[in-house]
């Protein structure tokens, strides 16, 4: 991994943890073992840290949602299952409140656009598939109001997958139909019940 990496990798742990506030040129010297004349090397000021930092993260998430869409059986559960997933570290957890928060514009604006192509990639995926009577966009709509909630409101390195999945389902089954005859999706975690934990997150 060269060091331009490695510095993104730090960043991307530091926003995890700390959120965006705590990510400063200092501090990310620090996490990778070096100078911060290193890091301005690679990156201009914070500001151009934070909006590349995040850029790769989303353009990576955006590749693998394609590439497991493109490959599944079900490619609406298997878009769903991975949004709840594919941030094991807090990182989307992070744009997502820093967004919410007005904090850091550029952020704003890239977890906006991420949250257009999330919108459209899902309303083209759910297309046929959506019950009768209901607006396709406001299933949409939904289904990320449930997908954001069980981001922000589980912590994912406390909740299991199977878990988090069941409570997908619960959420979302409703307003998906089945991918058809003989092609009925049954998640692995279907059969068991959910458990719904009375501790907070």
């Amino acid at each position: 991994m060269g060091v331009r990496n490695e510095v993104i990798e730090a960043t991307l742990r530091v926003i995890a943890a700390d959120g965006f506030r705590a990510v400063t040129i200092r501090r990310i010297a620090k996490e990778v073992g070096r100078s911060t004349s290193a890091i301005t090397h690679y990156f201009a000021d914070r500001d151009e840290l934070l909006r590349e930092t995040v850029q790769a993260a989303l353009t990576d998430r955006r590749a693998c949602a394609d590439s497991v869409s493109k490959v599944a059986e079900d490619p609406v559960w298997a878009f769903l299952e991975w949004s709840i997933d594919a941030d094991p570290v807090g990182v989307w957890a992070a744009v997502m409140a820093a967004s919410a928060a007005g904090i850091e514009p550029e952020i704003v604006e890239q977890a906006r656009a991420f949250d257009e192509w999330w919108g459209t990639h899902l309303a083209r995926l759910l297309e046929g598939r959506c019950p009768d009577g209901i607006d396709p966009m406001d299933v949409v709509q939904a289904i990320g109001i449930a997908v954001d909630g069980l981001l922000v409101g589980i912590d994912a390195s406390r909740a299991d997958v199977p878990h988090r999945h069941r409570l997908l389902h619960l959420l979302v089954d409703p307003l998906v139909r089945p991918l058809g005859p003989g092609r009925d999706y049954a998640p692995i975690s279907a059969a068991s019940p959910p458990v719904i934990s009375s501790s907070s997150s």
